[in-house]
């Protein structure tokens, strides 16, 4: 709601300042080449434009930056992830797979050792 209020007054200064210099002209020099009796409102509006394509590269550049940022930060979370897969499974294959030690706790094998020494 705040944005079309802001909206709708600026659209009421920009039609007040038209409304109002609409008879004022201007000497217009753009990089060497001079245009007289340039329209002072055709001057506002065309700065006003511009400000608005560089505004919009900027956003644009930092929405990019933003995106790739994430990118990365998924991506090194990933690879932790399958770092830890990865680790898992080694763990599991170091205790071979029909082995009588794989599945009892310490304190089995700890009884076991005490009790019957090989």
């Amino acid at each position: 709601m705040g944005r079309i209020i802001v909206t709708v007054v600026l659209v009421v200064v920009f039609a007040v300042f038209v409304a109002l210099n609409a008879g004022f002209t201007t000497s217009v020099n753009l990089f060497g080449s001079r245009f007289d009796d340039v329209q002072v409102v055709s001057v506002a509006a065309l700065s006003f434009a511009a400000g608005v394509v560089c505004s919009l590269f900027i956003y644009l550049g930092r929405s990019l930056h933003r995106r790739e940022k994430r990118r990365l930060t998924d991506r090194d979370r990933d690879r932790a992830k399958h770092e830890k897969t990865l680790a898992r499974r080694q763990e599991a294959a170091d205790v071979p797979e029909g082995s009588a030690e794989r599945g009892r706790t310490f304190l089995e094998r700890l009884r076991d050792f005490f009790i019957y020494r090989p």
